[in-house]
């Protein structure tokens, strides 16, 4: 655990206790992680079938699932770091990886049938869709194949073996609260930094920042929907960060878009231009507000 994170868990160790009614609703942090991954291969496990039959939306739930298992994960990495996690980590990589590419072919038809794209992408129509349907026709066996349902079965076994939730005392740096304010500041300062220096970012490094904006995104959504206080400054941070990704999101779709059809984008340098602006100015904004790094 960072020494930053655990000198702050150990300030509110010194703080007095809290109610015992208020303590009997706080979750712990390993019973937080449980429900989060339970939520999550709910709908992996549910959109499975039609990701198979070739629907874009339950390719994106999946892996939108997916990224927040992986998220929860890596949040509170202190209490579920294991030999059984490693293993089953390498395999949700390929997993990731097999909805990754097929969710950008999605993406890239779904550009290409645009009005402002449509002309310009039309000779590469029938290629791209052939490439689009052989990455579904990839994605379909590899969900229908053995590896697939082993992951789902040693996934499941090892979330079931997460400690529940007893009604007990908990100590400040068992609870959820405290855990997530700490551990939320922590990302909230690495995500600064790295937006403070947006244009000196090589793209592998924009790649990260953005996956940063999505991890931060995706664990307050799932604290929230488990009526985790979350202070005004995360929620706050919280429309920094889903700017900011989204807009590196676009940036990267452009990227991609203009190397699949290999021609030079049109309008790509001031449309990329625009989106750079767009989250200088977001994380200018996030800089200057109350609270801030």
């Amino acid at each position: 655990m960072p020494e930053e994170l655990t000198a702050q868990l150990r300030e509110h160790s010194a703080e007095p206790p809290a109610e015992a009614g208020l303590v009997k609703r706080t979750l712990d942090c390993r019973s937080t992680f449980r429900r989060i991954a339970e939520g999550a291969i709910r709908v992996i496990r549910r959109d499975c079938e039609l990701a198979i039959a070739g629907d874009p939306n339950a390719v994106h739930q999946m892996r939108i699932a997916l990224t927040r298992l992986n998220a929860a994960a890596l949040f509170f990495s202190p209490m579920i770091d294991d030999v059984a996690w490693s293993r089953i980590r390498a395999q949700l990589r390929w997993l990731n990886s097999a909805l990754g590419k097929t969710r950008d072919h999605d993406v890239t038809m779904k550009y290409v049938t645009r009005k402002r794209y449509r002309g310009w992408a039309a000779n590469s129509r029938r290629a791209l869709s052939r490439s689009h349907a052989k990455a579904h026709r990839r994605l379909a066996k590899k969900l229908g194949s053995a590896r697939y349902h082993r992951l789902i079965t040693e996934l499941n076994q090892w979330i079931e073996k997460q400690p529940s939730w007893q009604s007990r005392q908990l100590s400040s740096s068992d609870r959820t609260d405290v855990y997530s304010e700490a551990q939320l500041r922590t990302w909230r300062d690495q995500i600064c930094r790295q937006g403070r220096h947006l244009r000196s970012l090589r793209r592998k490094s924009q790649h990260r920042l953005r996956i940063q904006c999505k991890h931060f995104r995706y664990v307050v959504d799932d604290l929230r929907e488990l009526e985790i206080p979350i202070s005004s400054q995360d929620l706050s941070f919280y429309k920094t960060a889903m700017q900011a990704h989204r807009a590196l999101g676009d940036i990267r779709d452009l990227r991609r878009l203009r190397k699949a059809v290999h021609r030079r984008l049109p309008g790509y340098r001031k449309q990329e231009g625009k989106l750079l602006r767009k989250i200088e100015d977001t994380f200018a904004r996030a800089a200057s507000g109350p609270g801030s790094p």
